[in-house]
Parts: C-alpha cells; sequence; structure tokens
C-alpha cells in the first residue's frame, strides 16, 4: 500500500551531502536562498530534486516517482489514478485519457489486439523496454526512484546544477529539459 502524497510547502532549505556519481562525487544539497522553482519554472534547487530525500522531510519517492519541487510526483509519462501512477499510453485497465479497460492491450493510448514490432505486452500494455521506467529491459523490472532507463538498463542519477559536476554523462531528465542529471555510464 501506498503512503498518502502530502505536497509540502517550502519556505528555504538548507541541506549537506554527497552523492557518487560515476568516478566523481557531486553536491546534492547546499544552501538554498529561495528555494524552488524560479519564475520560469526551471529547477532552482537541488534539495528539491531528489528522489532519495524528497523535500522537507526527505521523503524516499517510490519507483514510479520523481521528486520535483520537493514532492513526489509520478515519473514522466505517467499519471496519478487513485494512489498509483500509471501509464496510459500502455496500461489495459487505465488506457487513454478516457482510462478505458482494454479487452487486449494498450498501445498508445489505444486499445488493440496485439503490440507492433519492436514492443511488447507488459501486463496488457505494449512497451518500449529500452526506455520505460517501469519495464526497462524486460517486463515487469522497474528502475528504482534514483535511476532512469536508458537503453534497457537502469542507471543511477543524481540532480546537478552543472553538467561539469558529472564524470559520466550529463542529461536531461526524460521530458524535464530544465532538469540536469548526472548518469552513471555512458549516454543519455
Amino acid at each position: 500500500m501506498r503512503r498518502p502524497r502530502v505536497v509540502p510547502v517550502l519556505v528555504g532549505l538548507a541541506l549537506a551531502g554527497t552523492l557518487g556519481c560515476g568516478r566523481r562525487s557531486v553536491e546534492l544539497f547546499g544552501a538554498c536562498d529561495g528555494c524552488g522553482p524560479s519564475p520560469d519554472g526551471s529547477v532552482a534547487s537541488l534539495a528539491l530534486r531528489d528522489p532519495e530525500r524528497c523535500g522537507a522531510d526527505e521523503e524516499h519517492c517510490e519507483d514510479d516517482e520523481y521528486c520535483v519541487a520537493g514532492a513526489c510526483v509520478c515519473r514522466e509519462g505517467l499519471v496519478l489514478d487513485g494512489e498509483d501512477c500509471v501509464d496510459p499510453m500502455a496500461d489495459a485497465e487505465h488506457c487513454g485519457t478516457s482510462g478505458e479497460d482494454c479487452a487486449n492491450v494498450c498501445e498508445d493510448g489505444a486499445c488493440v489486439s496485439a503490440c507492433r514490432a519492436g514492443r511488447l505486452d507488459c501486463e496488457g500494455g505494449c512497451v518500449d523496454v529500452s526506455r520505460h521506467p517501469l519495464h526497462c529491459g524486460e517486463c515487469g523490472r522497474p528502475c528504482g526512484a534514483n535511476q532512469v532507463c536508458i537503453d534497457g538498463l537502469c542507471r543511477v542519477f543524481a540532480p546537478v546544477l552543472d553538467c561539469g559536476s558529472c564524470a559520466d554523462a550529463c542529461c536531461t531528465y526524460p521530458t524535464r529539459p530544465d532538469d540536469r542529471i548526472c548518469v552513471e555510464g555512458a549516454g543519455c
């Protein structure tokens, strides 16, 4: 059973710590002057982005969540349905914007009879396992909250403000172009 979601109100935060990212350590938390999203929507503080210690209460986000502005929210492409994050593009029980229950499988938000080539039927959803956070490399293998799925492998990441801190790859978090992360291993 999932924890109830609480969205903390953050005024300021000052935490310290490091996380190994590749072969070098990167600063995760620092003094935060005016923590929170900047007026243009970009992320202003690392203290509000760490899925291992998210927000003022340092909550650990679930595997299907990511830390945004100090709160655990559904990962990219997933939407909240009750207490669960589901993929309406590939979930036979919550398919499409209407949340239709499919007789066969759900692909790209529509009920279909079979998955097209290059996609696997994972629990009734047609999934590209090379990038899916809940089915990474194979059906039913979720990446941890501090990992992203790249080429079918769950790779550890750490949020950063400056790509110069990364020993390996500096990427953007999927669907969040202002969210820079260091990813262990090569490639994004």
